[in-house]
């Protein structure tokens, strides 16, 4: 599996088994950390969007989305599953047929970077910015996760909490 993609299912897939936990409602995804905020279910559809908008243009193909018309929590377990099928089947290394430039927009500003710095300074902390949105509304809600239950490396005994 090539190194650039490697990262991204890893992330996608603790979202996915995050996102299909029995205490996941239907009214959690229009739960924001703020007002002026993403609410979850566009914080998981963004984080698996910009996994895409990242290998595609690094793969020298296509940009991709699997984002379904309506918003549902089964919606989003089947566009986190297709996204991690389609990165999963991207093959070809990247570095012989990467462009020059990568041109991309974020938010309302237009940019163009080399594949190094996109993926870097752009698409990489983007992706995890989105995910990690996601974990802390569902944190804020009442959710038992724990930083384990994010990256898939941690593990605490049960009832573990910090100190104060």
């Amino acid at each position: 599996m090539n190194n650039i993609i490697e990262p991204f299912l890893h992330y996608l897939n603790q979202l996915l088994v995050i996102m299909q936990r029995e205490d996941m409602t239907e009214d959690l995804l229009t739960q924001r950390l703020c007002p002026d905020m993403f609410p979850l279910h566009q914080q998981v559809s963004t984080a698996a969007a910009l996994s895409l908008r990242c290998c595609c243009p690094l793969f020298n193909k296509e940009v991709i989305n699997f984002k379904r018309p309506t918003v549902s929590v089964s919606n989003l377990l089947e566009e986190l599953d297709d996204t991690i099928k389609y990165l999963t089947n991207l093959h070809n290394d990247p570095w012989e047929s990467m462009p020059a430039s990568i041109t991309f927009v974020a938010g309302f500003a237009n940019h163009t970077l080399e594949p190094d710095k996109y993926f870097q300074f752009y698409a990489w902390p983007n992706f995890l910015f989105h995910c990690s949105m996601a974990y802390a509304i569902l944190r804020t809600a009442g959710l038992p996760l724990s930083k384990g239950d994010f990256d898939g490396f941690h593990r605490y005994p049960a009832g573990f909490s910090f100190p104060s």
